[in-house]
């Protein structure tokens, strides 16, 4: 996304408004009928940068293996977790012929992992590799993008120039500017200063500061076609014995005295789903959905611009969207789901938020809300994510957070398989506190499903899974609308194109930029 690599298929918006892929580094993809593998046949001619040669089949299949968790146990790549279910390796066949040997087929197609669409892996050199080693070439970004790398700061910047092999110019890509700049600023006041003052020409803003910036002659940059779904994860809920993927047996801690954490083998024996700890913690996550006054946090948070929501994965406005899967505001109610649970007098509970504005001040309506109608007193947390996130991989957390996972986009197609950060497939990765065995048995068997109505009705029952059980629970959806200053642009904008992933504020395809 920052331009200093690429990956193997780009997305697009087709005339009807769905969105398909469109050859990037890879020119096409041709699945095996046997659903075990199938074929990338990569684009000739790509060099990297600074000298490092032509990109082959060997640096896509190294760029994966190194990164998938199967073919790499030591990989930390963000996507080390998610591939390892789908991929068991990539073998380079010839110089521009890439296999994928499943591991697991998935129904999602290639728009879902090796896209600019979702989460994917970039393609960087083996040769950095091989002549510098490990530790070097964690500084060395050599990729095949449009800008070139100069500068690249944790938490701070990336400074690119204008990479004169780039392999789209010839095509028509770009780049059209000789340096394109990333800066990190916190602060939603000094981002939006840099908009108005011409130092930046694109500027995540809040939501609420659009109308006001619009009124200026600034613009809202829609093109990533998606909302991001806010909601609260029910931490600690981790109610698979055995692996789902490895059937080892899992060691996992199930703290009851936390009132939203449930254990089905409490008392020993088979899976129960009515133990008493599963039953009164049952009553507490729903009395917590019920509680959540959406239309109000929309309007103060937002500014309006934004729609309620109930479900992960899922718009409301989605035309498969079912309201019996949706919780209202009732505290009359919550509050008897409580007292019937055995916290008549309420209780204490830790809530991460993360060090973001938007997070802390859900957390804060929520929390003053489940506070004045329930007696529960929420203290929130806002360390780094960096600090959070380990417990999330290891399973060991059970502090409840506002997010249930990266596939809350609005623009996720119904029929894509749900469940897979809920569950155990995603062990030795991120999850979101939680596995549950009905996400498992719905990820498995969505992904594997050819037939799409037949996923759609497995999707139908997993959302009216998490209707009963409240383990995921949704507050709104947020559109990720970058404010850009029109007049700088030739043409007023750039082809941004669709996605689904919130990285960069979903800024995209930047080696189209034309300034004036």
């Amino acid at each position: 996304m920052s331009g200093i690599t690429d990956v193997l298929f780009n997305s697009k918006l087709t005339p009807e408004g769905t969105v398909t892929t469109e050859p990037m580094l890879a020119l096409s993809f041709e699945l095996d009928p046997s659903l075990e593998f199938g074929d990338f046949t990569l684009r000739q001619g790509v060099q990297f940068h600074q000298g490092w040669g032509e990109m082959t089949a060997a640096d896509v299949e190294y760029s994966f293996n190194d990164a998938n968790s199967v073919t790499n146990p030591e990989s930390i790549h963000g996507q080390a977790g998610d591939f390892a279910p789908l991929i068991a390796s990539m073998e380079a066949l010839d110089a521009y012929t890439v296999r994928l040997h499943y591991r697991n087929y998935d129904s999602r197609g290639v728009l879902h992992r090796f896209s600019r669409f979702w989460q994917t892996a970039a393609i960087m050199s083996k040769n950095v590799f091989d002549e510098l080693g490990v530790e070097a070439t964690q500084d060395a970004l050599i990729g095949v993008g449009a800008f070139e790398n100069d500068e690249w700061e944790q938490d701070k910047s990336i400074v690119g120039h204008a990479f004169a092999d780039y392999w789209g110019t010839s095509e028509g890509w770009g780049p059209f500017v000789e340096n394109a700049r990333w800066f990190e600023i916190p602060e939603g006041a000094s981002r939006r200063a840099m908009l108005e003052t011409g130092e930046a020409q694109v500027a995540q803003v809040g939501l609420k500061d659009l109308p006001e910036l619009i009124g200026k002659g600034f613009a809202a940059m829609k093109k990533a076609e998606f909302n991001t779904i806010d909601n609260i994860s029910m931490t600690g809920n981790y109610w698979e014995k055995f692996g789902a993927l490895t059937g080892a047996e899992l060691e996992r801690d199930r703290d009851t005295s936390k009132p939203h954490v449930g254990d089905p083998f409490e008392g020993g024996g088979d899976f129960d789903a009515n133990t008493p700890s599963m039953v009164s913690s049952r009553l507490v996550r729903n009395a917590f959905a019920w509680s959540i006054q959406r239309e109000e946090l929309l309007e103060n948070l937002l500014g309006g611009l934004g729609f309620v929501n109930y479900q992960p994965y899922n718009s409301s406005n989605s035309p498969a969207h079912d309201t019996a899967w949706d919780w209202g505001t009732d505290f009359d109610k919550a509050k008897g789901m409580l007292d019937e649970a055995g916290y008549a007098d309420g209780f204490e509970m830790d809530l991460w938020v993360g060090t973001g504005e938007l997070g802390a001040e859900i957390g804060e309506s929520v929390g003053a809300a489940w506070q004045q109608h329930l007696g529960v007193k929420v203290n929130l947390i806002k360390t780094a994510y960096s600090v959070y996130r380990p417990g999330l991989v290891a399973r060991t957390t059970n502090t409840p957070f506002t997010g249930c996972g990266d596939e809350n986009k609005s623009n996720f197609p119904y029929d894509w398989a749900h469940g897979f950060v809920m569950s155990s497939i995603s062990a030795g990765g991120y999850g979101v506190g939680m596995e549950i065995p009905w996400a498992s048995e719905s990820y498995t068997k969505m992904a594997g499903e050819p037939d799409k109505a037949k996923r759609e009705a497995m999707s139908a029952s997993f959302f009216e899974s998490n209707a009963r059980e409240a383990l995921c629970v949704g507050i709104f959806e947020r559109p990720l609308w970058p404010a850009i200053d029109p007049d700088a642009f030739v043409g007023g904008t750039w082809d941004m194109r669709p996605m689904a992933n919130g990285n960069l504020f979903a800024i995209n395809n930047i080696r189209t930029v034309k300034l004036k």
